[in-house]
């Protein structure tokens, strides 16, 4: 069964567009991705995954996935996604592999 936070993840980073997002250019690709994270968070599709409702936070070079609280349940962090590192845990490295960025 796959992770659906990383398949949306996944989803957001093929729709990138390569123009905006260089490679080598960290902070150029951190902000296109939001940008077509945020395209499907507008059109529901994190919670048609199951995945609630999300918001996206910056922090520093990292950007923070949340669930909201609602219904009873907590809010709480899904993933911390970098554009450089490891992915270890809820961290999620994406890496530029030539062709385009990827969950490393």
């Amino acid at each position: 069964m796959t992770d659906p936070l990383r398949e949306l993840i996944d989803t957001a980073l093929e729709l990138m567009n390569h123009s905006f997002a260089p490679p080598g250019d960290v902070a150029a690709a951190r902000l296109e991705f939001y940008h077509q994270f945020r395209k499907l968070w507008d059109r529901g599709i994190p919670v048609g995954m199951g995945l609630g409702h999300l918001v996206v936070k910056s922090d520093g070079d990292r950007l923070i996935v949340e669930r909201i609280a609602e219904r009873g349940q907590p809010g709480e962090t899904l993933a911390e996604i970098s554009f450089a590192g490891t992915s270890q845990g809820n961290r999620i490295a994406v890496a530029h592999d030539g062709r385009r960025w990827h969950i490393s």
